[in-house]
């Protein structure tokens, strides 16, 4: 709910959606001139191409017909969580080859966001500090930061929760008005278990960013098949899971991870 989404219905791809540099500023001109010709604005090499994930699941014959629980609604409500949660770890983690490109994947560029995008400076080798984070934070232009948000481990949440300000204030913000998403540094805020949580030199532990542009094409909604036959020789009946998605971040300016000191 933080990506911008696509249905791919009849073509196999997105096409090359990555916007590596945004046009220059244009210039002020006549009216009936056109200004100058821009040789910035330059796409990206990496096709948005809805990869198929699948789960079968076969369960007894005679458990779907005397149990007194929904089996079939447990096993589709159990498929659904698990193609979510393996769509988000690809959306954070993917490699890009036949599953998503991953945010935390440091990428060349074209590809997703590399490391230019990775912001270390105030942090130390085994933790990341208020500082760390302003630089991080400040490290987005400011056209990005209204819709920025944090994506963190829960493990780093809880190491968040304890920093303080130099004014010996804590940084984590608690919802006060209701309604509203508790806040660091001022921006809300996501806990992922697929986040980075290992506190070495060098490593990932967080990032901030605008995720509407971070781009996801579907071209199947997951949905699950019900085979009645295909297993009668052994009394079971098989559900499938299937699901198509890809995606990527397409502008890794609008995207800043935070990582530890080398």
């Amino acid at each position: 709910n933080m990506a911008t989404v696509y249905p791919v219905t009849k073509a196999e791809s997105l096409g090359a959606p990555s916007l590596d540099n945004d046009p220059a500023d244009p210039t002020w001109t006549a009216e009936i001139a056109t200004g100058s010709e821009d040789s910035t604005m330059s796409f990206g090499k990496r096709e948005l191409t809805p990869h198929p994930l699948a789960k079968l699941i076969k369960v007894s014959e005679k458990l779907l017909r005397v149990s007194a629980m929904d089996i079939e609604g447990l096993v589709i409500s159990r498929l659904a969580y698990k193609f979510g949660v393996t769509a988000e770890n690809a959306y954070l983690n993917g490699s890009g080859s036949n599953q998503p490109m991953g945010v935390f994947t440091a990428a060349t560029a074209g590809f997703g966001i590399s490391t230019a995008r990775d912001v270390s400076t105030g942090n130390t080798a085994t933790a990341f500090t208020t500082d760390g984070l302003l630089e991080a934070l400040y490290s987005l232009k400011a056209q990005y930061h209204p819709r920025a948000q944090w994506i963190f481990h829960r493990d780093a949440v809880k190491k968040l929760r304890k920093l303080k300000d130099g004014e010996g204030q804590y940084i984590w913000q608690p919802d006060i008005k209701g309604g509203q998403p508790d806040m660091i540094l001022g921006r809300p805020y996501k806990m992922s278990e697929y986040a980075p949580s290992t506190f070495t030199a060098g490593k990932y532990v967080g990032i901030i960013g605008d995720f509407s542009y971070y781009w996801i094409a579907d071209a199947l909604n997951m949905r699950v098949q019900r085979l009645n036959e295909l297993y009668a020789a052994t009394n079971q009946v098989g559900f499938i899971g299937r699901l198509e998605s890809d995606g990527m971040p397409v502008l890794e300016e609008a995207f800043a991870r935070v990582t530890l000191s080398a």
